[in-house]
């Protein structure tokens, strides 16, 4: 291997770039107090980030790897790995995939499988419920369903990046209304990040000149 000569100035640079860029390592943090088992020792996933996608409420709650897996993890886990990975770099997550779709549920992070692992402190075993308070519209194709934990369609995320949340149980009932390639629109509470929008469908169409009401029972509580 190839050793740079530490007595040229260009040499030098390079070494103390080297040295800085290792003082910028990630610091893991400790487990968390009461975690009796090491999630590392569970299947490692890892991909390249493609989105953080938020959920009406306003909250991120899952990421998205270009690789087509859907990372659910904690809101208050989301602003550390923004910190550390943006799009297109690759994240190690270690954690429990659906038995039947690309969904894990994160319980350990890391930007790769190499460094030290962030253990999550309160895994999302079930996806959140919180709620919006704008009344919103958003419109488009849909790009994939948006998956509970358990890998049950909840929803759709748009090719815009717009979120379409519903309960299962209507999801699984709206079948082909909902494939890749559909368009659809949607009115209900939800928020707005930036240019993208998140709501809980009250009304559901094709467009905005189809939409109609949703039941009063297949709405979130």
């Amino acid at each position: 291997m190839l050793r740079p000569s530490l007595t040229s100035a260009p040499a030098l640079a390079l070494a103390l770039a080297l040295l800085a860029g290792m003082g910028q390592a990630q610091t893991p943090r400790p487990p968390p107090s009461g975690l009796w088992f090491d999630p590392t020792q569970l299947p490692s996933y890892t991909g390249r980030v493609e989105r953080f996608i938020h959920n009406p409420a306003g909250e991120t709650d899952r990421l998205l790897f270009r690789e087509g897996t859907q990372i659910v993890l904690p809101p208050f886990e989301a602003e550390a790995i923004r910190e550390a990975v943006r799009q297109g770099d690759a994240l190690t997550v270690w954690g429990i995939r659906a038995r039947a779709a690309p969904v894990v549920v994160m319980l350990a992070w890391a930007r790769v499988a190499s460094e030290g692992a962030n253990f999550v402190a309160q895994p999302s075993w079930f996806a959140p419920t919180r709620r919006g308070t704008a009344q919103l519209r958003l419109a488009g194709v849909v790009e994939r369903a948006l998956l509970t934990p358990q890998g049950e369609g909840m929803g759709v995320l748009l090719t815009n990046g717009d979120v379409l949340r519903l309960p299962p149980a209507l999801h699984a009932r709206l079948g082909d209304a909902l494939a890749p390639g559909a368009s659809i629109a949607a009115q209900g509470l939800g928020s707005q990040n930036g240019q993208r929008v998140a709501i809980d469908a009250e009304s559901l169409g094709q467009n905005a000149e189809t939409m109609a009401p949703l039941p009063v029972a297949a709405t979130l509580p």
